[in-house]
């Protein structure tokens, strides 16, 4: 939903402080929606993740992919009922998920629809955030992925080392609880940047217009994450995933890195310095400084110890991550 009624300051979202409450605007982000009897099942045999994790007070990553397991769609996959879900995705690949998962779902009795225009998306982080959240939706889920549902929409866990949400506020009750949640001086309002550079920094990556059929779930850290499920049974490109897994050494993952000058692209090719080879790509980048940005790319192991730079670009340095990246396993 793209509230027009929503004033977002010009600012540089990278000088927020820690003890300030930020509430992000994601209109970068659509919504996905399937309904009828057959969606568990349909989407069983679809997605990455396990429909079995994906409750009423759970949500979960997961990815969506080509027979070759190569990702169409990364998303947030939630329950809004018995026999309904919204995946939260970037709205420029939206349409792509659409259609690949409607070139399988003529036999099954469900349908889907892009919903972004039913709710207002929100990004909730900073000192204050649980309390604010608890205080809408009556609770703030406070495990990771866990989510707490009202009449006013649906909070998300997103983070617990530094709690921050994700929230769907109904349109109908967008205004109100708006008002409600930034009633406070102490309380920033932003764009999806800074929302973005969060996920960055929890290493949580995406696919993107650039990168649609670039990379296997793995490539991601997608089984991190939660957002692999290797006993679910078959699914849409589940066998190269499952090889991998158990079969092949993964010879790249995502890597948090920074740089300097303007903000790259999605699927930049990263080099080792002084050479032309590509061994890596530009997953998602945002601004951390005036002449400063982080990003998550796909980088080959045996690189990361060497000097690494943009094509054409800036120096990269590579920083530390909030989980272990699998390196040399069989994943």
């Amino acid at each position: 939903m793209h509230a027009d009624w929503i004033n977002i300051p010009a600012q540089d979202h990278w000088n927020i402080s820690a003890g300030q409450t930020v509430i992000s605007v994601l209109d970068g982000t659509g919504l996905l929606g399937i309904t009828g009897p057959d969606s568990s099942k349909f989407l069983q045999g679809q997605l990455t993740c396990n429909m079995q994790d994906i409750t009423s007070v759970a949500s979960r990553p997961g990815a969506h992919c080509t027979h070759k397991g190569r990702m169409v769609a990364s998303f947030r996959l939630l329950q809004q009922h018995d026999s309904a879900y919204l995946f939260v995705l970037p709205q420029e690949t939206l349409a792509a998920l659409q259609q690949s998962l409607g070139k399988y779902i003529v036999f099954s009795k469900a349908a889907l629809r892009e919903a972004s225009d039913d709710y207002l998306l929100l990004g909730i982080s900073g000192k204050d955030a649980a309390a604010r959240v608890s205080a809408l939706f009556g609770a703030a889920p406070s495990t990771l992925h866990a989510q707490q549902v009202n009449t006013c929409g649906i909070a998300i866990c997103i983070s617990e080392s530094a709690p921050r949400f994700l929230c769907l506020l109904q349109r109908e009750q967008a205004r109100s609880a708006w008002q409600q949640l930034t009633g406070d001086n102490n309380t920033v309002i932003t764009g999806s940047h800074y929302w973005r550079l969060l996920d960055i920094r929890d290493g949580i990556g995406e696919v993107h217009a650039q990168t649609i059929e670039e990379f296997i779930p793995q490539m991601l850290n997608l089984q991190v994450l939660d957002g692999i499920s290797f006993t679910k049974g078959c699914y849409t490109g589940q066998e190269i995933v499952a090889r991998m897994q158990y079969r092949g050494i993964l010879k790249k993952a995502m890597y948090r890195i920074s740089g300097e000058g303007s903000l790259p692209a999605p699927n930049t090719t990263i080099l080792q310095s002084g050479h032309e080879q590509a061994v890596g790509h530009l997953v998602i980048a945002e601004m951390s400084g005036a002449d400063l940005w982080e990003g998550l790319a796909v980088i080959q192991h045996d690189a990361i110890a060497a000097p690494l730079q943009l094509a054409g670009g800036s120096a990269l340095k590579v920083l530390a991550l909030p989980y272990t990246v699998p390196v040399g396993d069989k994943s």
